[in-house]
């Protein structure tokens, strides 16, 4: 959709948490989210940014599914977008990126292990198990 004011107001509600990508004839230039009021964000933008601009938009139920969507967006596309900074944390404490490298090795060690054959068998082997 064409960034432009009125078609913004038609088409997300005052109040709406949500995401947004703007982007021009080649490709996404630029990504951002709203906790408050993903309309008002939208039309300063409407206001700042040039000619040719689009924009797409995604709704969310909470500020933690917005934050976990741009967070999406900023590691899918933001190599392609003027996009410097990783997207912050709704409120401080809350948690990480869920796409960071950090958040995946946390989660890597916080899983269960599940031994594969060859350890399952090495590991019966050592306590005196065998196989039937």
């Amino acid at each position: 959709m064409l960034l432009t004011p009125w078609l913004i107001r038609a088409s997300i509600p005052d109040g709406t948490v949500g995401t947004y990508t703007l982007w021009n004839a080649v490709g996404p230039v630029y990504i951002g989210r709203s906790d408050t009021c993903l309309r008002r964000r939208l039309l300063e933008h409407a206001a700042t940014w040039g000619a040719g601009i689009y924009f797409t938009f995604d709704v969310s139920r909470s500020v933690h599914d917005a934050f976990a969507m741009e967070c999406s967006l900023f590691h899918s596309l933001g190599d392609r977008t003027t996009n410097i900074d990783h997207p912050p944390r709704p409120r401080l404490g809350d948690p990480p990126c869920p796409f960071c490298a950090s958040s995946f090795e946390a989660t890597r060690r916080n899983r269960l292990r599940i031994p594969t054959a060859k350890t399952s068998t090495q590991t019966l082997m050592t306590e005196g198990h065998t196989h039937d």
